[in-house]
């Protein structure tokens, strides 16, 4: 028997219902001649669908960073372009390899203030939603955090099918020397082997991450800037003496902004005194903002081969330097404060003072009681 489609009541309302669509479909498919008219009469606005200009794009960014601030990549990729512009303008008043040389100076500077602002950014990493102009680099922070524990992760299930393929053995060239190994002596050379094979990669990994990470930079200090200071350019000495005397200091910092938060956490909030709370709360992010501006600007002062005068710590890293030699072009910019007091003669008032003129010339009576100077030293010659 064949099948009549005629006698299937599902079938055919189904097939009325696609044919109604169908021809719905069609029609709004049609061209609406009021709105071809429309268009033709009023002109068609297709400024949505341009690509923004150069221009626009440069304004709407600078006023992204004047509600949010802006990232830590961008902030680097400056300091990049300042440092390529300088060794440009150097190239031209004296030459590629001392532009290379002077501008190298100042580059090196600036990454340890670099790195210095990238533990600054770790530690104040739950304060920066605190400040609006924190805003773009807490997202920053948030995706760099999130890749690095998906790599993280990916490392553990890439170790782990290793592990489980029987692929994890490292320092396997050695294997020929322990082959050499009697076989009365195998129960003794054989652990060993796997020990070395397997373990001792891991071992040494996490010996240097708990025990000797840390003294890295430190032994680092020792060896270039102490010991070996002859083959150091005295901006680097300086740069990174006065992080180190940093580093002594801003644990306390931290530990403070810690305890800050604690208290909002578990004194404040509990209490529902949510005021007070939202007070501390931005006191902590203007330290943030404050504290992560002034590295900022000592990478700014860097990159330029400047210094900068901060009281105590500026005349605690020049006990260790010394004077800068100001005949040499690689020393970097001025330091009108090493011409008004003298080293181990400290007095107060003067390492106390904060403005030395624009970038670190002096003062206009500094400078000139220091021609005055000059002139009673060349009688005195004479």
């Amino acid at each position: 028997m064949k099948y009549d489609p005629s006698i299937d009541i599902g079938a055919n309302e189904s097939n009325e219902v696609f044919l109604e669509a169908l021809r719905e479909a069609n029609e709004a498919a049609k061209p609406n001649p009021e709105l071809i008219k429309q268009i033709q009469l009023e002109g068609w606005d297709s400024s949505f669908y341009d690509e923004p200009s150069i221009k626009e794009v440069i304004i709407e960014r600078l006023k992204d960073i004047s509600v949010h601030g802006f990232t830590f990549e961008e902030f680097q990729k400056a300091m990049l372009l300042f440092c390529i512009i300088r060794f440009l303008i150097y190239c031209v008043k004296y030459n590629v390899i001392t532009s290379f040389k002077i501008c190298g100076v100042g580059f090196i500077s600036c990454v340890l203030w670099g790195l210095t602002l990238n533990d600054c950014l770790g530690n104040y990493y739950p304060y920066l939603k605190y400040h609006p102009l924190l805003t773009n680099i807490l997202y920053e922070e948030d995706r760099f955090r999130k890749g690095s524990e998906m790599r993280a992760m990916r490392k553990v299930s890439d170790t782990m099918f290793k592990r489980m393929a029987g692929d994890t053995a490292h320092f396997t060239w050695i294997q020929p020397l322990f082959n050499l190994v009697p076989n009365k002596y195998r129960h003794i050379a054989d652990p060993i082997y796997n020990y070395i094979t397997e373990d001792l990669r891991e071992a040494v990994i996490q010996l240097y991450k708990i025990r000797f990470r840390h003294v890295v930079p430190f032994a680092l200090y020792i060896a270039w800037v102490r010991i070996g200071k002859k083959y150091c350019p005295y901006h680097v000495r300086w740069n990174f003496t006065f992080i180190i005397l940093y580093n002594q200091i801003v644990g306390f910092v931290y530990e403070g902004a810690g305890r800050a938060q604690a208290m909002i956490t578990y004194t404040l909030l509990p209490q529902f005194r949510f005021e007070e709370a939202q007070t501390v709360q931005l006191y902590l992010g203007t330290l943030a903002l404050v504290h992560m501006g002034a590295i900022m600007l000592a990478m700014l002062h860097c990159i330029f081969s400047q210094y900068f005068y901060v009281p105590m710590f500026t005349y605690g890293a020049e006990l260790h330097c010394g004077k800068r030699p100001k005949n040499s072009i690689y020393s970097g910019g001025y330091t009108a404060w090493q011409d008004v007091y003298t080293f181990y003669d400290l007095k107060f008032r003067e390492s106390m003072r904060l403005w030395w003129g624009w970038l670190g010339r002096g003062t206009k009576a500094m400078r000139k009681k220091n021609g005055e100077d000059k002139k009673k030293r060349k009688r005195k010659k004479k």
